[in-house]
């Protein structure tokens, strides 16, 4: 009977071995067989329209130390490694007097990255050295926020994939060169192409600097795109106190009077107005309920047309023609004009509008001249561009195309949507570049430069009320009027020189078409 228990036994011993343990064992088996070594690929490149590296690698190394292998004391191992990286003893002495004295430490990997032609000045044995890739930054901290942005968005496709090498060995460690070694090749990351213009991102984080000492503001953006791609050429935010944010995609702000071309042309395309559109109500403040709405100035258009209104920004003006805009038709190109959603940027820390879900007759009124509701900045230039590209909507993007080790990738892009249709962007076009060429801001304009443009100063909800006391000044336009070359928006929040748009974003962004007019 015990034999028969044993044998039963042993058959089940024999079953939990083959069966239930076989796999865990083969790996133990081959773990005790085989080493593992990972292939780390190399991260992708970030690189400009010239295609200079934004971001790049630079291979470093890391020093080891290995006690059992030494043939020469520490002091001695130390002294000579000092004489090849000066400074190496002083910026690890604590790690050096703590691996000198602790006998149990046998191994230390020390921080100090040293350079390639610097560790082949250094032979010793119980010596060795780990590859480190680190992150190289050719033109310093320009563009930083964009590639900060790019790394997080794009940071799969930037990574590649490790690669593996399984080598057989003996009972010491030591490799077999006889016997056969799988691999499993690692795959580079991708390098990325943006339509980043090197020379104009530098030129607008110089002057958007400049325009934020000088107009005393608390922060500021400017983005310029591509009027027929959608390409950023250039992206910049700067604070007065720096959050590591990119503000002209992450802070929400209530446009003001630049999105009224929006709303006329609204109105046209829907037929709610006609071409020849004078104000009926324009003499007083025109009343809502309880409110009284007037002008910026306080000043009153009597009988203007849309020209003049758009020139003198008359918020009067703009509920008059609001009012013949039904509720139903506003919607429908506010959602259009994707003023509700994300542009989708291939950058990390887009923000998200938060539309209403119930629109007043005050709130309609309002809109009209751009307050009551919030975008980024992103959002409204994509949004004001549609005008630029002849009434069809683009999306923005930084990254042109993928390189990869197999050929060139090019990223696909959402088609073209028309907005407006050709009639009203030839109209809201002419009352663009009235407003510029007849008003008191043709003294910026380069000679020579059209530009089809509007400035905006939008009050900040502070406590659920707004005040003059926080604004948001902006301008934006396109450049030229016909077949443009770029569309950018400037603002600057709470300058405190002046809170008018045109005073103070006006002429960093007429500052800027002077020197983009060269290159573009």
């Amino acid at each position: 009977m015990s034999i028969i228990m044993i044998f039963v036994l042993v058959i089940i011993k024999l079953f939990f071995y083959q069966v239930i343990w076989s796999y865990s064992l083969r790996e133990k088996s081959l773990s005790q067989m085989y080493k593992t070594e990972k292939v780390i690929p190399l991260r992708g490149e970030i690189r400009a329209t010239d295609d200079s590296p934004l971001v790049a690698n630079i291979t470093n190394y890391k020093i080891a130390i290995y006690k059992p292998n030494l043939k020469l004391d520490l002091i001695n191992i130390f002294n000579q490694i000092n004489a090849i990286k000066p400074d190496f003893i002083k910026n690890n002495q604590n790690a050096i007097n703590l691996f000198t004295g602790n006998i149990n430490q046998k191994w230390y990997v020390f921080p100090t990255l040293f350079t390639d032609p610097e560790i082949k000045q250094i032979d010793l044995d119980g010596v060795s050295f780990e590859k480190i890739e680190t992150r190289y930054y050719p033109e310093a901290d320009l563009a930083k926020i964009i590639l900060n942005g790019l790394e997080a968005y794009y940071n799969k496709q930037l990574s590649g994939k490790t690669g593996f090498i399984m080598s057989p060995k003996d009972a010491v460690g030591n490799t077999l060169l006889t016997q056969k070694t799988w691999n499993i090749n690692s795959t580079n990351g991708v390098n990325l192409h943006t339509g980043i213009h090197k020379n104009i991102q530098y030129y607008v984080e110089k002057t958007l600097k400049k325009g934020l000492e000088e107009y005393q503001a608390d922060s500021g953006s400017v983005i310029i795109m591509n009027s027929h791609s959608g390409n950023i050429i250039s992206m910049s935010s700067l604070e007065a106190s720096p959050s590591g944010k990119n503000i002209a995609i992450s802070d929400l702000f209530e446009p003001g009077s630049i999105f009224k071309p929006l709303i006329v042309s609204i109105a046209l395309d829907t037929n709610s107005i006609k071409a020849d559109y004078i104000c009926p109500r324009c003499a007083t403040p025109f009343k809502i309920g309880e409110f009284d709405i007037t002008n910026w100035d306080e000043k009153f258009h009597p009988s203007s047309d849309l020209k003049d209104i758009i020139k003198n920004s008359d918020n009067i003006g703009m509920v008059n023609i609001m009012e013949n805009i039904s509720q139903a038709k506003f919607l429908e190109y506010f959602q259009k004009l994707k003023l509700t959603q994300k542009t989708g940027i291939d950058l990390q820390g887009e923000s998200k509008p938060y539309p209403k879900t119930y629109w007043y007759h005050i709130d309609l009124a309002t809109a009209a001249f751009g307050q009551g509701f919030a975008v980024n900045q992103l959002q409204f230039l994509q949004a004001f561009n549609t005008i630029a590209n002849n009434g069809y909507l683009i999306q923005p993007k930084v990254v042109d195309h993928f390189d990869t080790d197999n050929g060139v990738v090019q990223l696909k892009k959402q088609a073209p949507v028309q907005i407006f249709k050709n009639e009203t962007i030839s109209e809201i076009k002419k009352i663009l570049k009235y407003s510029v060429e007849t008003g008191p801001l043709n003294r910026l304009k380069p000679n020579n430069i059209e530009v089809c443009a509007k400035s905006g100063t939008a009050q900040v909800a502070l406590g659920g009320k707004y005040t003059d006391s926080a604004v948001i000044a902006s301008y934006v336009g396109f450049s030229p009027c016909d077949n443009a070359k770029y569309t950018m928006i400037v603002t600057l929040n709470n300058p405190k020189t002046s809170i008018w748009g045109s005073q103070t974003a006006a002429p960093i962004w007429y500052e800027l078409t002077a020197y983009l007019s060269n290159l573009l």
